[in-house]
């Protein structure tokens, strides 16, 4: 039986970008973690790269992605799902940005990846969530967090809260691309399982026509409500 993957993608400028596979298991209709893998590389063209060799004797079952998902058309970019986020948690609000505001490197590469998951993946069998890493830790466990300050106890709960118990030294990095993208592997993750039944693309938007699927349909896999499983000080 081949391996199977849930991958995750944190689209950063140049020598930025984060990629994360996590090898999983199916059983008893439930995908376990085995292990993970985490690099930042230098480009797109390198993230792609790295995963496909990462990927290589096996499947990938689910993305997630720290990007734009689906666009709109109407104000400022504004989609339910930001309005809702930014709605909820008031004290990260400044993390939430109007979609027509972000920075190239986001929204290009994500999107460019996006596009390059069908033609490189066989992406129309890859469940595609997008993520919103530093809210969503928020969000779980109602804390911000610095991460130069907070690394050592964010790496461990991150393990755990994938299933990891007992990890190899994994090197997320001095910057936090590639916890980022470990956070967009457990948004992939829990969405697979069920575990997550909140959709944010699902919520209406006042105008319908607004809203741009640019990369067919995808997921915005959300926990609600949050349960609160805050990391410890290192």
């Amino acid at each position: 039986m081949s391996k199977a993957f849930v991958i995750g993608y944190d689209p950063g400028g140049n020598g930025a970008h984060g990629v994360a596979a996590l090898e999983v298991r199916e059983e008893n209709g439930r995908w376990h973690s085995l292990s993970l893998q985490v690099e930042q590389v230098r480009t797109l063209r390198d993230a792609v790269a790295w995963l496909k060799d990462t990927c290589c004797d096996g499947r990938i079952v689910a993305a997630g992605v720290d990007t734009l998902t689906e666009w709109n058309s109407g104000p400022g970019g504004w989609r339910p799902a930001d309005k809702r986020l930014k709605e909820r948690y008031r004290e990260v609000a400044n993390q939430i940005l109007a979609p027509n505001s972000l920075a190239g490197s986001m929204a290009v590469n994500g999107a460019a990846f996006l596009r390059l998951l069908r033609s490189r993946f066989r992406a129309d069998s890859i469940l595609v969530t997008e993520a919103h890493p530093k809210v969503c830790v928020f969000a779980l466990t109602r804390r911000k967090y610095i991460w130069a300050e907070e690394r050592a106890s964010l790496e461990a709960w991150l393990l755990d809260q994938l299933g990891i118990n007992v990890p190899p030294e994994i090197p997320f990095g001095e910057k936090d691309h590639c916890f980022d993208a470990g956070m967009a592997v457990l948004a992939a993750l829990r969405g697979l399982n069920g575990d997550w039944r909140l959709d944010l693309h699902d919520l209406p938007d006042a105008d319908q026509s607004g809203r741009v699927l640019f990369c067919g349909r995808n997921h915005y896999w959300w926990p609600a409500p949050p349960e609160p499983s805050a990391p410890g000080k290192p």
